[in-house]
């Protein structure tokens, strides 16, 4: 049987998820009461129009998601999901996701003050800052999938 502190840190990554799905889904929220600002995205003779609250509803829902995940195995397996590997988890997706919004607000200002439908050729960071938050989101995913199997190997092997 685990002692109180035991559990309780067993389910921090589950309680930072929650969080920060917390955290995200307020300003989503009340954006959706301004202006909406939106950047327009073509790809291969589709139009894409992505608005910085639908990142922000999508963030919020993935983190969600993620602290069902951690609370799930923290209550009904009997080997509960890696700790420091959820909180590296943790880590690894809110700076994908800082990294998406700031990139996002950053191409919308750019596009609006510009007033042309591309970005100019001097400002390519928020491009760079965007596709680097791609790229951490996909690895929060990756390490949840380790923990995930870290986690299934000492089960088996435990047996």
């Amino acid at each position: 049987m685990l002692a109180v502190g035991e559990e309780e840190s067993k389910m921090l990554p589950a309680r930072l998820f929650a969080a920060l799905a917390i955290l995200q889904f307020g300003p989503a929220r009340s954006e959706n009461k301004t202006a909406h600002q939106s950047i327009d995205v073509y790809i291969h003779d589709t139009y894409f129009v992505v608005a910085k609250t639908h990142l922000q509803l999508l963030q919020a829902l993935a983190s969600a998601c993620f602290a069902l995940i951690y609370l799930a195995a923290a209550r009904w397996i009997l080997h509960p999901l890696n700790n420091s590997l959820g909180l590296t988890h943790l880590v690894v997706a809110t700076i994908g996701s800082v990294l998406l919004t700031v990139s996002l607000s950053a191409l919308v200002s750019l596009a609006s003050a510009s007033g042309l439908s591309a970005i100019p050729p001097a400002n390519h960071w928020p491009l760079l800052a965007c596709f680097a938050g791609v790229l951490c989101c996909l690895s929060g995913c990756v390490m949840l999938a380790v923990n995930c199997t870290w986690t299934a190997v000492t089960v088996f092997r435990s047996h």
